[in-house]
Formats: structure tokens, C-alpha cells, sequence
């Protein structure tokens, strides 16, 4: 690993299956590969770099892909588990590596990490204009119809994570109680994969998400600083917001860019 990342161990245990590269001295190379359509790592020795392994390694993967009846494949990434949601700026050669490969650049995500011991409400202009409009609570068990429903119709893609309701999903509420947006939050001792990066007491906030017809009323920026709070009281300190483009909306809430990620991906 390079020298910005230490070994994630528990990114690597999550790893489903994958491809090594040895010579007779051993190995010298390995890629992760995730039936979802995904390449999550791929790592090569610095010493049989430029040799080939790396280019070998993805036409493995993708072979393995495509048995599965895989067409199109992401770098990073990945099913229920990923270590990184693209490839990481600050490994030196990873992107020429990729384009050298046929791997086509779509656009950057960023990590954004708080210190939210004793953190406080940022200071927003205009105040809080979400609060008259709606109310936040924890979802309970029985909000779990309601919840779930929500994600379907409005962001499907994020519904398997609200399968199970409980004190780790957030609600806003409109007047009339129907749900007006939704996040999920986790901590201290958040199941991280970044967490020996970050300490024991790291938190997560993920999955920010507001009906479209109440979009620009502040209910998401109402939604991460209270979770920011519960989380603070709670005894979180840094706390991670993974794989957004949304840096600016992170940053009214007072979070800030940690890690910077390419996406790219290839036809296979």
C-alpha cells in the first residue's frame, strides 16, 4: 500500500473472491473482483511494477466478469461492501495506469470527514428554514413500512440499506407526518472500513436523501447536523461521509474534504 493508506484490513476481509499474480519468488500482484460489476483493489509490488502484472490482472478480472454476463465494470466501487469508491487520487500512477488500460474517466467523489467533538450547529445564513417545515426523529420499528416505501419511490438504489428501521435511520417529517427525507447514521464504533484511519469512536453518515419537491428548503442540511449532534453527544468523534459530489452542501454542515476519488469505468 502506498504510504496515504495503511492495510484496511477489514476492507480486505470483505473481499468476495479475486485473481493473483505469481512468479516462482512468490506473489507479486492481486486484484479483487466483486460479481456486482465491480474491480475493488487491485495491487501489484512496486518492485514487478511496470511489467505488465497490473494489464494482466484486469484482463483476468474482466474475464471473470464477463463469464458472469458482466458488460460494464467499475473501478472501485462495488456490492454491500467496497474499500474505496473509485480509484484514490493520492496513489501515484493509479489513474495513468487505468487510461493506459481503456478505462474511461466519468467525474471525482470525495470522503468528507467532521470532528464532531463538541460540535455545534454551523452558523447558516438565514437561520434553520427546514425546522417550521419539518420535524426529525429516529424511525422506530414501526416506521419500517413507511421508511422503506420512501426509498423505493424515491431513491431505489439506496432501499436495500433501510431494510432494517430502528435508532440508526433519521426521518423528517412534513406537517401532515408523511416522509419528507431520510438518512442513515452509525456510531461511535460505526462498522467502518476506514476505521483504523480514523480511530475506535468513528462515525457514519450515509444516504441523505429529500423528496424532490422539497428540494432547496435546507431539510438535508437539517438532517446531517442533527445527526451530527446525536452522534456528538453520543461520543463520536471523526465522522465519515463517504462517496459524494456534494462537497459544498458537506461543507455548510461543517465537514471537510478527506480523500478524492476518480471514477472510471470499461465496457467489457
Amino acid at each position: 500500500m502506498p504510504p496515504a493508506w495503511p492495510v484496511l484490513r477489514a476492507g480486505l476481509a470483505a473481499i468476495p473472491e479475486g485473481l493473483v499474480a505469481e512468479t516462482q519468488a512468490g506473489p507479486v500482484g492481486f486484484t479483487a473482483v466483486d460479481s456486482a460489476g465491480s474491480i475493488p483493489l487491485i495491487l501489484v509490488d512496486p518492485r514487478a511494477q511496470r511489467r505488465g502484472v497490473g494489464t494482466h490482472l484486469l484482463a483476468g478480472a474482466a474475464d471473470m466478469l464477463r463469464a458472469s454476463g458482466i458488460s460494464h465494470v467499475q473501478a472501485g466501487s462495488g456490492g454491500p461492501s467496497y474499500i474505496w469508491p473509485g480509484v484514490p487520487h493520492d496513489i501515484p500512477g493509479a489513474l495513468a495506469f487505468f487510461a493506459a488500460c481503456g478505462w474511461r474517466y466519468s467525474h471525482d467523489v470525495v470522503d468528507m470527514v467532521a470532528d464532531l467533538g463538541g460540535y455545534r450547529p454551523p452558523d447558516l445564513a438565514g437561520g434553520d428554514p427546514a425546522r417550521p417545515l419539518v420535524s426529525l426523529s429516529r424511525a422506530v420499528l414501526t416506521d419500517g413500512e413507511a421508511v422503506l416505501a420512501f426509498e423505493e419511490a424515491t431513491f431505489p438504489s439506496w432501499a436495500q440499506w433501510f431494510q432494517t428501521p430502528g435508532e440508526a435511520i433519521l426521518v423528517a417529517r412534513d406537517s401532515n407526518g408523511g416522509i419528507a427525507g431520510t438518512l442513515l447514521f452509525d456510531g461511535p464504533g460505526a462498522d467502518s472500513v476506514y476505521a483504523s484511519m480514523l480511530g475506535p469512536a468513528v462515525g457514519t453518515i450515509a444516504c441523505v436523501g429529500v423528496a424532490p419537491r422539497l428540494h432547496g428548503l435546507g431539510i438535508g442540511t437539517a438532517l446531517v447536523v442533527h445527526a451530527s449532534q446525536l452522534l456528538s453527544q453520543a461520543g463520536t468523534r471523526a465522522c465519515h461521509i463517504g462517496w459524494t459530489t456534494r462537497a459544498s452542501f458537506y461543507g455548510r454542515c461543517g465537514y471537510q474534504p478527506w480523500r478524492r476519488y476518480a471514477m472510471l469505468s470499461r465496457i467489457i
